[in-house]
């Protein structure tokens, strides 16, 4: 019996890797379905993962901090600001950030201590939860405290604590080293995707 229920766990597993091959990535994220990605796929480009159940637009839930610095949050997501135009966002609708200091290749962040807590860094667990966002463009950088970081394009991101409400972008432009990220890992205001 024991070797019936594995088998089901295969074929079930198998299916979700089949209806997830099926998924592309998409720009509009009211079509968009959520995917999710494992954190441990952190060489960048990682293209595996299982479909989530949740839809775009469904309710969050709220994240949760590293005491290092950093924090969880639901989902990375695509977002529109009018200034700079396509964005990505975490689940609450905060903007992201990228540290020109970094490196996109190979990934690298380097905003630490007293930076990581103006800066909390977007970190993954087990999975990334993305929505309309091109799996291609999201993965990790393990940290130097051993967490994983959320990268797109291959930089790492960051949210500003400074921003207090979702769709702010006070961030942007912070000391000539800190820009809203596009979803090509792009500054969002030199990004044409």
């Amino acid at each position: 019996m024991t070797r019936s229920y594995a088998s089901l766990g295969m074929v079930a597993a198998l299916g979700g890797v089949l209806l997830l091959s099926g998924c592309g990535g998409s720009d509009s994220p009211a079509a968009a379905p959520s995917a999710s990605l494992p954190a441990a796929a952190a060489p960048s480009g990682a293209a595996s993962g299982s479909t989530a159940g949740q839809a775009a637009g469904a309710a969050q839930p709220s994240q949760s901090t590293n005491p290092s610095g950093g924090y969880w949050p639901a989902t990375v997501q695509l977002g529109h600001n009018d200034k700079l135009g396509k964005t990505v966002v975490d689940g609450e609708g905060f903007t992201l950030y990228r540290f020109d200091p970094d490196s996109a290749n190979p990934s690298k962040a380097t905003c630490v201590d007293a930076c990581a807590v103006t800066w909390p860094p977007v970190l993954a667990n087990d999975k990334i939860v993305f929505q309309g966002l091109d799996r291609d463009k999201i993965s990790t950088v393990q940290r130097a405290d051993g967490t994983n970081q959320v990268t797109i394009g291959g930089w790492p991101v960051y949210r500003f604590s400074k921003d207090t409400a979702a769709g702010e972008t006070s961030g942007e432009g912070v000391g000539g080293t800190w820009f809203a990220v596009a979803p090509d890992g792009y500054k969002a205001k030199d990004s044409s995707y």
